[in-house]
């Protein structure tokens, strides 16, 4: 029986990574020997890793940068996964239990695994809402994680949040665009209409939210409730849809 549960999760893992890296080639399965971040874990010293490894490379950014880089890193592979699971595969895993590796030589967050094998099964509406269930008890854990390492503000932690869900929404979206699964006629009110229910499922407040633009080249961004605050690294800029730009 548990080798049967081992290969069903292997197999759906696979699966799942195979759509995820057309997203990011990050998304790939958790390596043996790598630093790893989970939920309900003695994960801090990890956590404190990321953080310094911010801290010690961009110093002139201020804590504000590290603050948000290192959040912004814990979550976005979550996000995604959640994303993922919801859109363009049948099982949605146990999310809530994810481990992430951490590469303490670039700072970067990727790979991942789940500590429990159970995925559910169900149409799109149902995937959404067990993946949303799943990832608010996930975020809520690794944001205890981070305010052990250092304090971001909950509404802070929200808005970078919704930017991530809406930036990560849209990456999806073009793509399925550039593979003709959507037009680009359809990829606005699609993507109203798919924000609303991550909205509604993740519960967070519509304040928290920005808005998608349209560049002059015609191609839709993000236009940020939360500033990444790259800018004030030596070699930073302000991203093209900063709050902060003016």
């Amino acid at each position: 029986m548990q080798t049967s549960l081992a290969n069903q999760h292997a197999s759906r893992l696979e699966a799942l990574t195979h759509v995820s890296q057309q997203v990011s080639p990050l998304l790939v399965e958790l390596t043996e020997g790598a630093h790893v971040i989970e939920p309900n874990s003695t994960s801090r010293q990890e956590v404190q890793s990321l953080y310094q490894y911010w801290k010690q490379h961009y110093p002139e950014a201020g804590a504000v940068y590290w603050q948000t880089r290192t959040w912004t890193m814990l979550v976005w592979q979550p996000i995604t996964i959640a994303l993922v699971s919801t859109y363009y595969v049948e099982h949605v895993p146990s999310i809530s239990t994810m481990k992430q590796a951490v590469n303490l030589d670039n700072g970067v967050v990727g790979q991942f695994d789940f500590a429990e094998h159970d995925w559910l099964l169900g149409d799109q509406h149902q995937r959404l809402a067990i993946a949303a269930k799943e990832l608010k008890l996930l975020l809520a854990d690794l944001a205890r994680q981070l305010n052990d390492v250092c304090r971001m503000s909950p509404a802070t932690q929200e808005k970078l949040l919704a930017d991530t869900v809406m930036e990560m929404l849209l990456r999806g979206l073009n793509h399925m665009v550039s593979v003709n699964l959507l037009t680009k006629e359809q990829l606005h009110p699609t993507f109203a209409h798919e924000l609303q229910h991550w909205q509604q499922a993740l519960e967070l407040p519509l304040t928290r939210f920005g808005r998608l633009d349209v560049s002059i080249e015609g191609e839709y961004f993000v236009q940020r409730r939360a500033c990444c605050m790259h800018y004030r690294r030596a070699d930073g800029d302000y991203c093209q849809g900063c709050p902060q730009k003016k």
